[in-house]
């Protein structure tokens, strides 16, 4: 079943005026007979009541009218969706975080404007570490991934920072300092630190122990956790104590305090990442949305 055919059946209903639905679909009066002509013998059916004086829809007509407008919205979708996937948008933007970025107010924002603004485009986030996340965007898996830094130069991966806000130590509650409002690094080199599992000098424990080395103090017992909800349960359990972006203290829970640390450049910064000369719109839809949202916080800390 012909395309154009079905067009011209849907616009003659609709204007029930040959010369109108003629020029609506670009063809001569007789070109719009002939599709008519052609429907009404491969379907073995009368679709219109035609005189000199007026067009109306056969019954029949009428009853075939909205299964051919359903046909024709289908085709209309797979045709903008053929479109789609040959200018590299495949409907689909697999994404990564780690578990920090997810609490971060603006990047929930970024989230919701990519989605209304595309609504085509369905997003697949999933955690995994900042390992997990350069190995599938080597090989393809992830479009995209949110990694907090510090980031080494990673081989065909392009980093942007988004985002950078302040650090925050948090306590156990029943910890002599809990009641103040900030503290000094050096106040802290003889508590165990709690740190997240990445890979040396990586990622927001990365971020923390080179503080520590700029503040010229080497924590006594360092302790690594899983991600960093599992490093605030250790110090809920007087483990230690640990170093979140400031942004997240209003998500801790009631048996930790956060502090803010008395020292200029404690921050920390949120990347997007993406594998290079990959082409994808979707994926550049979402670069541009999310720098457009992030970039302007980023810059008034520097």
């Amino acid at each position: 079943m012909e395309y154009p055919k079905l067009r011209s059946f849907i616009t003659l209903a609709r204007t029930l005026h040959f010369a109108q639905a003629a020029a609506e679909v670009s063809l001569t009066q007789p070109a719009l007979s002939q599709h008519i002509q052609s429907l009404e013998k491969s379907w073995g059916v009368k679709l219109f009541e035609r005189n000199k004086r007026q067009v109306s829809l056969t019954v029949e007509g009428q009853l075939l009218l909205d299964e051919a407008e359903r046909t024709v919205q289908r085709l209309d979708n797979l045709r903008a969706t053929v479109s789609e996937v040959a200018a590299g948008s495949r409907g689909v933007l697999r994404l990564g975080y780690v578990g920090t970025a997810v609490l971060e107010p603006l990047l929930v924002s970024a989230l919701r404007s990519f989605r209304s603004q595309f609504p085509q485009i369905r997003l697949e986030p999933a955690e995994y570490n900042v390992d997990q996340q350069i190995s599938l965007l080597q090989s393809g898996e992830l479009d995209a991934g949110l990694l907090r830094g510090p980031l080494p130069a990673f081989r065909f991966i392009a980093c942007r920072e988004i985002h950078r806000t302040a650090l925050c130590v948090v306590l156990p509650d029943n910890h002599p300092r809990a009641s103040d409002r900030q503290i000094d690094l050096r106040d802290l080199a003889d508590e165990t630190l709690i740190v997240q599992q990445d890979p040396d000098g990586v990622g927001l424990g990365g971020a923390v122990l080179r503080l520590y080395t700029e503040a010229e103090r080497v924590p006594t017992t360092i302790v690594r956790a899983r991600d960093v909800n599992t490093a605030i349960d250790y110090t809920a359990m007087g483990m230690g104590i640990t170093c979140i972006p400031s942004s997240q203290r209003h998500f801790l829970r009631h048996d930790v305090v956060a502090l803010d640390i008395n020292a200029t450049n404690i921050t920390t910064s949120l990347y997007l990442c993406w594998k290079e000369g990959r082409k994808n719109a979707d994926l550049m839809k979402f670069i541009k949305n999310t720098r457009q949202l992030f970039m302007p916080a980023a810059e008034k800390i520097k």
